[in-house]
C-alpha cells in the first residue's frame, strides 16, 4: 500500500499528514491529477486543489519529483503481521523467563 502525505495549511504545516492511499503510486497520482485545479485564491490562502476536495486544505507537494518524499511504501497487512511477530519473538529472547 502507498500513502500519500502532505502538509495542511492550517494548524501544524510542517507536519505531514497521510491523505490518501492506494494500491499503487500510478493510482495516487491519478487522484491527486483528478483534484489540482487552476491556482486561485480563497480568502489569503492560495489554493491548488478543487473547493471542497479531500485536498483542498493542502499544500501540494514540492521539488522536481514531487513525489519524492510524499510517497511512502507501508507495505502490507502481512508485513505488519511479520514485524509483530519478529519484535515478540526478540522480546522473549531478551527478558528472561522466571515461571516454574
Amino acid at each position: 500500500m502507498i500513502v500519500l502525505f502532505l502538509n495542511p495549511m492550517t494548524g501544524r504545516a510542517e507536519e505531514c499528514r497521510a491523505v490518501a492511499r492506494a494500491e499503487t503510486k500510478e493510482a495516487l497520482l491519478r487522484f491527486v491529477e483528478s483534484e489540482e485545479v487552476e491556482p486561485y485564491t480563497d480568502g489569503h490562502y492560495h489554493k491548488v486543489f478543487r473547493q471542497g476536495g479531500r485536498l483542498e486544505w493542502f499544500n501540494p507537494p514540492m521539488g522536481d519529483d514531487i513525489f519524492f518524499h510524499e510517497l511512502v511504501d507501508v507495505g502490507t497487512q502481512q508485513d505488519w503481521i511479520n514485524d509483530a511477530i519478529e519484535r515478540w519473538n526478540k522480546m522473549l529472547m531478551e527478558i528472561p523467563e522466571v515461571s516454574e
